[in-house]
């Protein structure tokens, strides 16, 4: 079949919901079905069973898709370092640092190797599944970089691609939006208006006749047709591309503060947290904002270096150390190394900033290296362990950086050695697992501590439902697509 491509009029429009819900229909029709993103900007990213990393978001179309996720569906991925430096990955493993303007605007070596790489995987995906469902970046239409674009109507000319493009009306100006879109295509690269096929208007809600007019406007002005209007999907519970997701509750019990770092990766982690009744799941960017929790959460950072520097000079630093024996604190990954006594980094490997001191709430040094740790594991929480009785969890680890523990005791074991430190006394845990929260008995034991911290009873019930609910969402989407006719 031929591939179906979806790009945007701009960021957020709904591009990376709209292709999970594209693999789940066809996946339902029982074909084989891959995601796919030649290139992708993003600090959440996922490990495949062979130990490559990816953008988190096609892991989650994949699994709409019901497939097991491949590098070959995320060929190339940038995770920003600085606001001009990413890091390159290539096929999982990581290349190099470059900056923006070498990667984005400089032809040569650099761009064959993305098309070499790009080329290699839609061969791979074509040989191996029925249907490619791909997915572009930000807007389809960016004259400046266009010459060297690989994602968006760069990939769909590789791909023979249908292209589809989307616009969020919830925003207002859809319509604008795509007469200008059309335009600024047709002035820097007229072959690509032959590829597209339709708009799509996403997340429309009220009445039908009330966008009738506007539906005739462009039936009369506007070459491409409105090939069809999805209906706003309250409550779907899919992750989006590298968006934070509080959970306020209006009444909490437990009030889970994750503070909000300028590089922060794999903020996905805590969402199933707010699976569990009466949890308020909020990010905090600065001392203020902190208040008074009953959890502290640090999360992964791109720049870990950088990130604790900048909680330091903010004070978030020493509002959160106010909170050492009062609540859990719970550092993932970067997090997690931000908790030792040094992060030694001679070569400056993570920033310019160099070796620093760390929070020192745990016994241990972490050491930066060029080689980086990418894996999926199975692990057992040891009997110092505050959360052991959650028994075995899942998860995986992608970071940089070596650890040598002191006194403290490892958080858990695997087959290949320990992972993560415990305090139990101090009620602090570090950890390079991603995914933990996934687990609902770790969330449910997690949470229960914390509520008996408060003096609260434990929770009642069946264990939080979140992949079920990812399920039924897949579901929905599926649903609301097929009724457009025009897949």
């Amino acid at each position: 079949m031929k591939p179906i491509m979806i790009q945007a009029i701009g960021s957020d429009a709904g591009k990376t919901v709209l292709v999970a819900g594209l693999c789940r229909l066809f996946a339902n029709r029982g074909l084989r079905v891959a995601p796919f993103k030649s290139q992708n900007m993003a600090l959440n990213s996922f490990v495949t069973v062979d130990g490559g990393e990816i953008g988190r978001a096609t892991a989650v179309q994949a699994a709409g898709a019901r497939q097991e996720p491949s590098v070959h569906m995320n060929p190339l991925l940038l995770k920003p370092k600085a606001d001009d430096v990413v890091q390159l990955i290539v096929h999982g493993k990581p290349l190099r640092d470059v900056s923006a303007k070498e990667y984005f605007l400089t032809p040569g070596r650099l761009q064959q190797l993305k098309l070499d790489a790009i080329g290699e995987s839609i061969a791979h995906l074509r040989r191996h599944y029925d249907l490619i469902i791909a997915e572009g970046a930000g807007s389809c239409a960016e004259p400046n970089l266009r010459r060297l674009d690989v994602v968006n109507m760069g990939a769909a000319h590789l791909l023979e691609a249908r292209v589809f493009i989307v616009g969020d009306i919830d925003r207002g100006g859809v319509f604008a939006s795509f007469l200008g879109a059309l335009e600024v295509m047709r002035l820097t690269e007229p072959s690509d208006l032959a590829r597209v096929e339709g708009f799509l208007i996403n997340k429309f809600r009220g009445d039908p006749d009330v966008l009738q007019p506007g539906l005739a406007f462009m039936t009369a002005h506007c070459p491409v047709p409105i090939a069809g209007v999805l209906p706003y999907l309250a409550d779907l519970r899919l992750e989006e591309e590298d968006r934070v997701r509080e959970h306020r509750c209006e009444h909490p019990e437990v009030d889970i503060a994750v503070l909000y770092l300028p590089h922060i990766s794999n903020a996905n982690d805590f969402d199933f947290l707010a699976e569990e009744a009466n949890v308020q799941l909020r990010f905090v960017r600065s001392k203020d904002d902190l208040g008074v929790p009953d959890a502290v959460m640090i999360p992964g950072t791109k720049n870990t270096a950088w990130d604790l520097d900048y909680i330091r000079r903010t004070g978030l630093a020493d509002a959160v150390l106010q909170q050492v024996g009062r609540v859990p604190i719970v550092g993932i990954c970067g997090g997690y190394q931000m908790l030792g006594h040094t992060l030694h980094d001679p070569d400056r490997l993570e920033s310019e900033l160099g070796t620093m001191p760390g929070l020192g709430l745990l016994d241990l040094d972490v050491t930066f290296r060029p080689h980086k740790t990418l894996a999926r594991r199975t692990y057992t929480p040891t009997r110092e362990n505050p959360f052991a009785a959650a028994g075995v969890v899942d998860g995986y680890e992608i970071h940089m950086g070596d650890v040598r523990y002191g006194a403290c005791s490892p958080g858990f074991v695997h087959d290949h050695g320990v992972d993560g430190a415990v305090d139990p006394d101090r009620m602090i845990l570090g950890t390079f697992i991603h995914d933990i929260f996934s687990n609902p008995r770790f969330t449910r034991v997690f949470v229960d501590f914390v509520r008996r911290t408060k003096g609260l009873p434990p929770l009642a019930g069946s264990l939080p439902r979140g992949r079920e609910r990812m399920n039924d969402s897949y579901e929905r989407l599926a649903a609301a697509l097929n009724q457009l006719r025009i897949f």
